[in-house]
């Protein structure tokens, strides 16, 4: 499909949405344009609003990239959820051991701990895959829902402060946490290593053989083999990577906003990171404005919700035409695909 059609489709599913989501304000709200009006403008009124607004961005980011990993080898990690989730424990962890050390090497081994913790749980679907059969979707999502409800189990148990008023970890060191950029809001340096991550992947996916593999396989599995290409090590290190950087979402997000695990505090990113990948079609570069995109519907749905009578639940319908669009023409694809190869 061609750049313009690609960019149209894009376009033409995102305006459909906003359509949907505004036709339900206009049958609930008692001042329909004024709830509309402040959607549209309150994320960009102050830099409070904005600024949290590009913070919400950076989950998004590494969910975005990591299901894209795995949808170039038309492989599908719907685990990241659990992955985001767990990683984030595992790393706050290592935070509240490493306070005494200088945060020059403790930020990175925190980082790094966290993607091997996500990326790990991501290759064990991987090697069932190869080495059983076992699908990939239902590995991915049942391990990533128990990982949900074992990373609870060490919030209210072991890793639980008892001196706070909600179920959380201590906080972690100042020291380690990453530096505010937009005061008053929560934007911090986080939002640059989402940006590095998807330069470095766009790098290996266009530059690397590596590269040229994951895009040969995921285009047609048999002609790789034919080939040679080892199809079990592409999809081993594709879904490693694919949870590093689930892993790396969880962990950047309470380095840089919460300051320490507080359960449930990623609900949805995982999620919101395939929707996030499928209107980026893959594209490293595209991730970008679709991060930002849901951000957005996000941001906009809580902030117009103090100002009007619009309930924050606007941006989950207008997500769900996103979702339900986008695999509307994916569809579309496969079939012609499939008439072009009889």
């Amino acid at each position: 499909m061609r750049r313009r059609e690609l960019i149209f489709q894009r376009v033409a599913i995102i305006a459909i949405s906003f359509a949907a989501g505004f036709f339900v304000v206009f049958l609930t709200s008692s001042t329909p344009i004024e709830s509309i009006r402040s959607f549209l403008t309150v994320p960009f009124s102050n830099r409070y609003f904005f600024g949290n607004l590009l913070t919400l961005m950076i989950p998004f980011i590494f969910t975005g990239l990591a299901a894209s990993i795995s949808f170039q080898t038309n492989e599908f990690n719907l685990g990241i959820e659990g992955q985001c989730y767990f990683s984030a424990l595992i790393g706050t962890w290592v935070a509240l051991n490493f306070g005494g050390i200088h945060p020059v090497l403790a930020i990175p081994v925190i980082v790094i701990v966290s993607a091997l913790a996500g990326g790990f749980f991501a290759f064990i679907s991987a090697l069932l895959k190869s080495k059983y059969g076992v699908n990939e979707l239902i590995s991915s999502l049942l391990i990533g829902y128990s990982l949900l409800y074992v990373t609870d189990y060490f919030l209210e148990g072991p890793m639980l402060d008892t001196q706070a008023g909600l179920i959380t970890t201590k906080t972690i060191d100042k020291s380690l946490l990453f530096s505010k950029i937009m005061s008053p809001s929560n934007l911090n340096t986080g939002l640059f290593w989402g940006i590095v991550f998807l330069i470095i992947f766009y790098f290996i996916l266009k530059k690397s053989v590596f590269g040229l593999k994951m895009n040969i396989y995921g285009q047609n599995t048999k002609f790789s083999e034919y080939i040679g290409i080892n199809g079990s090590s592409v999809i081993h290190k594709t879904f490693f990577l694919s949870g590093a950087m689930a892993g790396m979402a969880g962990i950047i997000e309470i380095m840089g906003v919460h300051g320490k695990m507080i359960r449930g505090f990623s609900f949805g990113y995982g999620w919101t990171g395939i929707a996030v990948a499928l209107i980026a079609k893959n594209n490293p570069l595209w991730i970008i404005p679709s991060a930002f995109l849901f951000a957005f519907l996000e941001s906009a749905a809580s902030a117009s919700s103090i100002f009007s009578d619009m309930t924050p639940e606007i941006s989950k319908i207008i997500q769900g035409m996103i979702f339900f669009l986008v695999t509307v023409s994916f569809m579309r694809i496969g079939r012609k695909k499939k008439t072009q190869t009889k």
